[in-house]
């Protein structure tokens, strides 16, 4: 009896682990689809860029190719950003939920370490799709015009990565301040009591589970221990 009832503390222990895992999860698949929805918008603008515009045969060469280069980078940035954050969600996803024991940890983990490669992708789309438009100021306005127009983008293109940076940097952690599942038990933020109250455990038998041959005095130390 003592046994089951052991087995179904740790079965439960590992069920809420689980759940805490499986947040981290639905939180990773949520901005990946952001970030990838917008990639998905890009690269039909970059298509466009290539597809839609005219450069007259008298525009220097030199414009032309630094043009098609920043619109091609643009769409491959894009189109990377997309394939990848398609592949994470589904592979991650279907791995926590049919893999094996210890699949929502796994996933979980290599879900957020390809973070750095998914934001890598869209901001150089988003680079090269500032660079092709100031090139293509350059190409078809005059050069008062274009100049104006280069400063502005150049300004927006410099907000947006400075606002980016102060972002991460606000809201930046280290890896060893992370909540972790491993540390549940001996956490700040997830106490003793916090951890009973969510396993739903009452206090007596909580302290058979964890040793029933102890003394009464020990046993109510247990129970003290635990008391909200």
């Amino acid at each position: 009896m003592l046994a089951a009832d052991k087995l179904e503390l740790t079965s439960l222990i590992k069920k809420n682990a689980t759940a805490l895992k499986g947040k981290e999860l639905e939180l990773n698949q949520s901005n990946f689809e952001a970030v990838g929805t917008q990639a998905a918008v890009l690269a039909g603008f970059a298509v466009c860029m290539l597809a839609k515009i005219d450069v007259p045969d008298s525009i220097n060469p030199v414009l032309m190719a630094l043009y098609y280069a920043f619109a091609v980078v643009n769409l491959m940035g894009n189109l990377a950003c997309v394939s990848v954050v398609a592949s994470v969600n589904i592979l991650g996803t279907s791995l926590g939920l049919r893999g094996p024991d210890g699949s929502m940890r796994q996933a979980a983990d290599g879900m957020h370490q390809q973070r750095t490669r998914i934001f890598w992708c869209f901001g150089t789309a988003m680079v090269s799709c500032s660079g092709a438009v100031i090139t293509l100021a350059w190409i078809k306005m005059q050069p008062f015009a274009a100049l104006a127009c280069s400063a502005i983008l150049f300004w927006g293109l410099v907000s947006g990565a400075k606002g980016a940076l102060q972002m991460k940097i606000a809201f930046r952690y280290r890896d060893h301040e992370a909540v972790k599942v491993d540390d549940m038990l001996s956490s700040d933020t997830v106490g003793t009591e916090a951890f009973v109250k969510q396993l739903g455990v009452d206090c007596d038998t909580l302290a058979q589970h964890l040793g029933t041959e102890g003394t009464n005095a020990n046993r109510s130390q247990r129970k003290d221990m635990c008391l909200v």
